[in-house]
């Protein structure tokens, strides 16, 4: 079986014990599916390291939380004029704080000191005219700063946001003290054999709907999203903490 049709097949089968909130035996798991016959050579390969086998199917969510006690997450994504940290600007910035049950999101246009282009106003759906009346950079990280403290942060491609981010922070006499943990990594180890490990391609994987702009707020909730799924699958019965995985 294709690598992505099993992940897909996978999380249909955690979508559907979560819809039922408790476990689940083989063969009406097999009717979520619409398997006849014998459902158990086909469902058991599938079991991967988020469910737990008993006398039926479960999932591991359900006897230890995410985050792991103890450890607050931070799940960061900008928006940016181009590619290169410098020469581009970040036009938007957004994360999602989660300690314990606690969630705080922040999300902010940034001024640039130039427009963006058409193609990334068509990108983002940020229009020129909206950014002119934002915050610039240095605010909006005066606003965002104290929610990164104490914290691990997440990336989907860390070397890219952290470019603009890193630099941004020290001009202002700050640095990032707390753990890094890129996604894409964590994605590869979970879930081998795919071909490419995009935010919009594990959002096919996982069944994750459709984006038709590339927006802050929404690649930080479809980054938490992939690293909810990756975490299962890596801690498989055995929770820790996410910084001690991206290590």
């Amino acid at each position: 079986m294709e690598p992505v049709f099993r992940y897909r097949l996978a999380t249909r089968l955690a979508r559907k014990l979560r819809a039922q909130g408790h476990p689940l035996p083989l063969p009406a798991l097999g009717e979520a599916l619409g398997l006849r016959g014998p459902v158990e050579p086909v469902l058991k390969p599938l079991l991967d390291g988020r469910f737990f086998l008993a006398e039926g199917v479960g999932l591991w969510e359900w006897r230890y939380p995410f985050p792991h006690p103890g450890e607050s997450l931070v799940f960061l994504d900008l928006e940016t004029t181009g590619l290169a940290p410098g020469l581009h600007e970040v036009i938007e910035l957004a994360l999602v704080r989660l300690e314990g049950n606690r969630r705080v999101a922040f999300q902010s246009l940034v001024r640039p000191e130039h427009p963006p282009s058409p193609f990334i106003q068509r990108l983002t759906g940020i229009r020129a005219e909206e950014l002119e009346g934002a915050p610039c950079l240095e605010e909006v990280l005066e606003r965002a700063y104290p929610l990164l403290q104490g914290a691990t942060l997440v990336l989907h491609n860390a070397p890219f946001d952290l470019g603009f981010l890193r630099p941004a922070l020290e001009a202002m006499g700050w640095r990032l003290e707390g753990p890094v943990v890129d996604s894409i990594p964590l994605a590869r180890r979970a879930m081998r054999g795919l071909k490419r490990y995009g935010l919009d391609a594990l959002s096919q994987v996982l069944e994750l709907p459709q984006r038709r702009e590339h927006r802050a707020l929404d690649d930080v909730e479809r980054t938490l999203a992939v690293v909810y799924e990756v975490y299962y699958m890596l801690t498989s019965g055995s929770p820790r903490p996410l910084r001690d995985l991206g290590r």
